[in-house]
């Protein structure tokens, strides 16, 4: 748009000059035709080849050097029409003559302005009119030769095939860019959905231990907070488990790192399974787990913690052909009875795990347990 100011070269300035041109010299002709009828002198022959033949590169030399050509050229338009009112006055109101210079420029101003430009239309014609009467003279001489008659019809066909052409060209140019916009749009859509499933993949890598699947510490310490804020909002519960797989250091030394990752990954599945929703689990760091389970009450959080670890000690794990079993530690803390703040409840369920450590292992221990001691 900025180039098309600078130049002149807006597309209205463009097809209003073709049409111009071209449809104007039909009108030359016509109204030549009928200034011969008349027998006119040489004055009516120099306006007619001014108006109809030079002043249509004048008008456009003038939009080209405004710095709003549009702007220029709707002012033309007014211009246009205000002429034709002179001529069609100073002719006598010859009827197939004004026909033509009528609807061609009440057209021209309603497709670029509507209403208001059918208004403005209107009213140059009728100060061109109304100011060349006094001039001169009122007279009316609404008849036309065949020749004129005929010469009219063809001029407006020719400008009004014309202004189709025109408007064709910009519906197919509009439906053009349509059709871009569309596709881009679709476009965009699609890279805005790519690059939505790839943040949520990132997320994901982000907040996920790439072992087990399960969240990792930095999702723990982003949620902790959170969740201890809802339950203190709702004034429920909130226990925290904190399992470790005991002997797990002997499994990677007899058994090898691979054989212990898949002791991993098979405790985090058990784990896995016993999620409630809402329930949160964390591979916390090497072979420990912490499970965040809001709305339990330590008595209850008691007797999951007890099926969590029976039904990992009932199931043997198959590495390398070899039956492995795998027992858990678990030490509980609940909010508020046991603590009022992130960094308390982990401290308390660390307390219980170890508590169960020194006990013998493969037993749960609450934090309330180690107080009590």
């Amino acid at each position: 748009m900025k180039t098309e100011k600078k130049t002149g070269r807006h597309w209205v300035v463009r097809m209003n000059y073709f049409n111009r041109t071209v449809s104007w010299v039909f009108a030359f002709v016509l109204l030549g035709s009928h200034l011969v009828d008349r027998a006119d002198g040489v004055m009516g022959w120099f306006w007619l080849v001014l108006q109809f033949l030079v002043y249509p590169h004048l008008v456009y030399l003038r939009t080209r050097l405004a710095s709003d050509p549009l702007q220029a050229e709707l002012q033309n338009l007014l211009l246009d029409s205000f002429l034709f009112g002179i001529w069609i006055s100073a002719l006598g109101f010859p009827l197939w003559i004004s026909f033509p210079l009528v609807i061609s420029t009440c057209i021209n101003l309603s497709a670029f302005r509507g209403l208001r430009g059918l208004l403005q239309a209107t009213a140059a014609l009728a100060a061109g009119v109304l100011l060349t009467i006094p001039v001169t003279g009122w007279h009316f001489q609404p008849d036309t030769s065949l020749i004129t008659s005929l010469l009219a019809i063809m001029s407006l066909s020719t400008y009004l095939t014309l202004f189709a052409f025109g408007a064709h060209k910009r519906t197919l140019k509009l439906h053009e860019v349509r059709l871009k916009l569309r596709q881009s749009e679709q476009a965009l859509h699609k890279q805005i959905a790519e690059i939505s499933f790839l943040q949520g993949q990132l997320t994901e890598q982000v907040n996920r231990d790439p072992l087990t699947g399960l969240f990792n510490r930095r999702y723990l310490d982003a949620t902790l907070d959170r969740e201890i804020a809802r339950c203190e909002r709702e004034q429920n519960p909130l226990c925290l488990m904190m399992v470790d797989i005991d002997h797990f250091k002997h499994i990677n030394d007899t058994y090898g790192h691979q054989a212990g990752d898949a002791v991993l990954v098979q405790v985090a599945k058990t784990l896995s399974d016993e999620l409630r929703a809402g329930d949160i689990a964390c591979r916390y760091g090497g072979e420990e787990f912490l499970l965040l389970m809001p709305n339990l009450t330590p008595a209850v959080a008691m007797e999951r913690a007890e099926e969590l670890r029976k039904k990992q000690a009932a199931s043997n794990i198959l590495v390398s052909g070899q039956q492995m079993a795998v027992r858990l530690s678990i030490g509980l803390a609940s909010l508020p009875s046991d603590a009022l703040t992130a960094h308390a409840l982990i401290r308390n369920a660390d307390a219980a795990l170890y508590q169960a450590k020194q006990q013998g292992r493969n037993r749960v221990v609450s934090f309330v347990q180690v107080t009590a001691t």
